[in-house]
């Protein structure tokens, strides 16, 4: 009886671990592009908000600006990062999938200086969802589209080829991805809380 509560604990365990692997994958589930931007370094996290995303699914656009580190200008976590803040003034973004769009506002995201989000959507057909991104930064016009990957994350194909993009915007970085809306199977999976857990482990250990 005891090894089928321990292997009951360990499916249980295991289980869990599925559950909340999308949620570690999230904050690399992004883009980062590095730009000079009239002589000053901008590192920007471009994504979708609540990744993985299903059809159906209440989303926005997620968009963090930064001065990046000089010593690691395509990190994102590292030390010297600064936020970018006071874009919401200058900048909006466009939704488009096939042929339809949508245009919004970047808000700044509570509590957290430099990240920006859009007014939430809900993603009706898996397909490919670009973010346009534009208006004015540091003194030079910025219009630059930031696709969706069928791969997502990490996976997606770097660049670090220097693109000149428009006058004063010079791409020197394209890292990573984020994922587009994927068709909803089934219904979702149930939740197993960290109490239900520690009650099996409590029952296992009597």
């Amino acid at each position: 009886m005891k090894s089928f509560h321990l292997m009951l604990v360990g499916i249980v365990i295991a289980m869990s671990l599925l559950v909340t692997a999308p949620i570690l994958q999230m904050s690399y589930a992004h883009q980062r592009a590095l730009f000079n931007i009239n002589g000053q370094d901008y590192l920007f996290v471009i994504g979708s908000l609540n990744e993985p995303v299903s059809v159906d699914d209440k989303t926005g656009v997620e968009f963090r600006a930064m001065y990046p580190d000089p010593a690691n200008p395509t990190d994102s976590r590292a030390n010297g990062t600064q936020p970018a803040t006071g874009l919401e003034e200058s900048l909006k973004v466009e939704i488009l999938a096939g042929d339809k769009n949508l245009t919004s506002n970047l808000e700044p995201s509570f509590g957290e200086l430099g990240s920006y989000e859009s007014e939430p959507f809900y993603p009706t057909i898996a397909t490919t969802y670009d973010y346009r991104i534009y208006g004015d930064i540091n003194g030079a016009a910025f219009d630059v589209t930031f696709s969706c990957q069928p791969s997502g994350g990490e996976s997606a194909q770097g660049d670090n080829s220097t693109v000149q993009i428009s006058e004063g915007v010079e791409r020197k970085a394209l890292l990573g991805g984020f994922g587009c809306p994927e068709d909803r199977i089934g219904f979702p999976e149930p939740y197993i809380s960290q109490y239900e857990i520690s009650q099996e482990l409590n029952r296992t250990s009597n």
